[in-house]
């Protein structure tokens, strides 16, 4: 298999103006604006989801050093890989497994019942997310969403993932 092209590669905190900039640097790539509409479309949301993904979940360790969230966007052939990163409290680590597991089990029917069953579903105040954007970057890709946990120490993971998407 060929080199991969890295058309977004960052390591750090996830700021407004961090966010800003890393949506410029994709939209300004020249291989996302070679892509047709659709494919641009679907890479972009799940480039955009991810990005909130660690704004909102990533978890920071007062005082002790971590391994930063990080984001990248590569392309091989005429696949892209959105990959994305997070330290998350070790006892989500189960939860987060479930959600998708259940998603890379269900075909693209089953997706869109889960998620208007989610999105209809009451929200209440111990709920961590509903999963919701693991639902719709599910329904932007033909193929299942890889992902892993490294112990950091006893109480935090690194969690990553990886969306493949077609161009």
């Amino acid at each position: 298999m060929s080199d991969s092209i890295t058309l977004v590669d960052f390591e750090g905190a996830i700021t407004f103006g961090t966010i800003e900039m890393l949506l410029s640097k994709l939209r300004n790539s020249q291989d996302f604006q070679e892509l047709n509409k659709p494919s641009r479309k679907r890479l972009y949301g799940i480039f955009v989801e991810s990005i909130d993904n660690i704004y909102k979940y990533a978890i920071k360790r007062p005082g002790k050093a971590g391994p930063p969230p990080k984001i990248s966007v590569k392309k091989r052939e005429n696949q892209y890989m959105v990959r994305a990163g997070n330290l998350v409290n070790s006892d989500e680590v189960g939860e987060i497994t479930f959600k998708l597991d259940r998603v890379n089990q269900l075909d693209v029917e089953a997706l869109k019942s889960l998620y208007e069953e989610v999105i209809n579903k009451e929200p209440r105040s111990t709920d961590t997310g509903a999963g919701l954007g693991l639902i719709t970057m599910a329904l932007r890709t033909p193929y299942d969403i890889e992902f892993g946990f490294e112990v950091v120490d006893v109480n935090h993971s690194f969690f990553e993932y990886e969306i493949t998407l077609n161009g």
